[in-house]
């Protein structure tokens, strides 16, 4: 069970959204997408969020310090919070297109 609830939608979400992209064919570093630079924050807050839990599970048996642990929440906090604003935006951006006259 994970420690965070809706994590299991979390990483159902992001199989969803990495397994978008798997025939784009050759695509080099220089002209990374969108969806690759989504896709690479979304890798990089789930290893922030699994990183977390380890400190939170160390800290109940008293081998780290509680400011380590306050500081790596805050700081997977804003990057949680940025990545829902930046679904938030496009999702809104994909409303407004929906809206628009053909």
């Amino acid at each position: 069970m994970n420690s965070i609830t809706g994590m299991g939608s979390v990483f159902s979400q992001y199989k969803k959204i990495d397994g978008i992209g798997n025939n784009l064919g050759n695509q080099t570093n220089a002209t990374k997408g969108f969806q690759d630079i989504l896709s690479d924050t979304l890798k990089d807050a789930v290893k922030a969020t699994k990183e977390n839990e380890k400190l939170v599970n160390q800290k109940a048996f008293d081998q780290v310090d509680l400011t380590k642990v306050t500081t790596d929440t805050a700081q997977l906090d804003v990057m949680i919070s940025t990545i829902t604003a930046l679904r938030d935006k496009v999702v809104n951006a994909i409303q407004e297109l929906q809206k628009m006259p053909i």
